[in-house]
């Protein structure tokens, strides 16, 4: 709890940041289940805002934090499942791919979605447009992919 600690410079922005993940854990707490809503962080925050810091960032500065407390449990394991989804085909896609271009690209998204998913855990970097960033990165990969005259086979689904 940061409601009682004094903010310095030296502290400032360790405590501002943990003062909006107990604001966004407290939105979380009173909206388990479906959240406060999609994009509605920042108008909800002064009701679970610590008195020191009255004022919304726009985001919790840790993605998952904000998700959960504006999606709930509902968002967050759906988040979570497409997560999975998306980081297990990109790995197998990158075991069954046979052109070093094509898993070097593969591997590049990987790394950048694992950077991302750590990232997030301490701010929010979707707020700065990164998902058309996510989504060059994606396209590139499959314009690589299907560039190549080889295919296979990826869920059962024939890919070139």
């Amino acid at each position: 709890n940061v409601a009682k600690v004094i903010p310095s410079t030296a502290n400032f922005a360790l405590v501002e940041r943990l003062a909006h993940w107990q604001a966004g854990w407290y939105m979380f707490a009173a909206h388990p289940w479906l959240g406060v809503g999609i994009g509605n962080y920042e108008s909800a925050y002064p009701g679970y805002a610590l008195s020191q810091w009255p004022a919304a960032l726009g985001h919790a500065h840790n993605f998952y934090l904000n998700v959960a407390a504006e999606c709930g449990l509902v968002g967050l394991i759906a988040y979570a499942v497409l997560g999975a989804v998306a980081w297990s085909v990109a790995v197998r896609a990158w075991r069954l791919a046979l052109e070093p271009e094509l898993r070097a690209a593969l591997l590049a998204a990987m790394g950048s979605l694992a950077y991302l998913s750590v990232h997030n855990l301490v701010d929010d970097l979707y707020v700065h447009g990164m998902q058309v960033l996510v989504g060059i990165s994606l396209a590139l990969v499959a314009v690589a992919w299907s560039s190549k005259e080889t295919s296979v086979t990826i869920g059962g689904v024939q890919c070139r």
